[in-house]
């Protein structure tokens, strides 16, 4: 029963997993450990319907295998964007095994994606109790105590996740990020810099950095980080925006009609920004 309720909240994956997959996995006959090795292998190519189809198979069977396929599909749902029938899987998962951490942990994830700060931060403190170096535990501590204001407390969070998981972009992004919330952007930037510098691929790093520069008056240099990944009406726009949080109406002004100068596919937005500062129309 439990392995059908699972297959139920893993449906809407279902529905994308091709008949010809599931049809190749019945052909072939694999051991417990090489179907599950092939759906990881899928899942980190992000071809989810073939890690499904090879998770599926194993949700049947009466070893811990079962439970591991389970907890895969889980995990699968919540990497998907899909934190609805993720927590629904985690919380079957842990009607049969209450204390399995992997469980309360993903549980505490899902809640943190549904936007459910307390309840995510009790949950997660559960699976901390239960394993204190899981390092996706930690940085979803710290996000939860981010979203409530606990910045000091966040901040211990991702050090300590930090230490458990290495230096993961993730965690890194979201100390940083969590500085610029605190106030504190001469900190975050350099904490931002040299990640960014060791991981150049990271859009959401080198975003962070551009707004810790801007939140510090320094909108020629956040420009050039947000062109790393946008071009410059966009940089443009995105320093304008943060001056008129910086209370900098003036140079606000400045950096959206140079941002309608660079580009004509984006005045109609930049027109908005120049109205809210008394700008005008920019010139056609």
């Amino acid at each position: 029963m439990k392995a059908l309720l699972i297959l139920l909240v893993a449906g809407w994956l279902t529905a994308c997993a091709t008949s010809s997959s599931l049809d190749d996995q019945a052909d072939e006959i694999l051991s417990p450990d090489e179907q599950f090795a092939q759906g990881e292998s899928a899942r980190t190519k992000g071809d989810f319907p073939e890690a499904l189809a090879n998770y599926l198979p194993l949700t049947e069977r009466e070893d811990d295998w079962a439970i591991r396929a389970k907890l895969a599909i889980a995990r699968l749902s919540l990497d998907s964007g899909r934190s609805e029938p993720a927590l629904k899987a985690y919380e079957l998962i842990l009607e049969e095994a209450p204390t399995l951490v992997e469980a309360q942990e993903g549980r505490g994830l899902a809640l943190l994606a549904r936007g459910e700060w307390e309840n995510a931060r009790r949950q997660l403190q559960i699976a901390h109790r239960n394993d204190p170096l899981r390092w996706r535990t930690l940085n979803g501590l710290g996000v939860a105590d981010d979203m409530i204001g606990s910045y000091q407390s966040a901040a211990r969070w991702y050090g300590m996740a930090l230490d458990a998981g290495g230096d993961r972009p993730m965690v890194i992004n979201n100390a940083g990020y969590s500085l610029i919330m605190a106030g504190q952007y001469r900190d975050a930037e350099t904490l931002l810099q040299r990640a960014a510098a060791r991981y150049p691929r990271e859009q959401r790093m080198s975003h962070n950095l551009a707004i810790a520069q801007a939140r510090q008056g320094h909108y020629e240099q956040a420009v050039v980080t947000w062109q790393r990944s946008q071009n410059r009406a966009e940089a443009l726009s995105n320093a304008g925006y943060v001056a008129l949080l910086n209370g900098d109406r003036v140079r606000a002004r400045a950096l959206f009609e140079e941002a309608s100068s660079a580009s004509t596919s984006h005045r109609p937005k930049i027109a908005a920004n120049l109205a809210s500062v008394g700008g005008g129309d920019p010139q056609r």
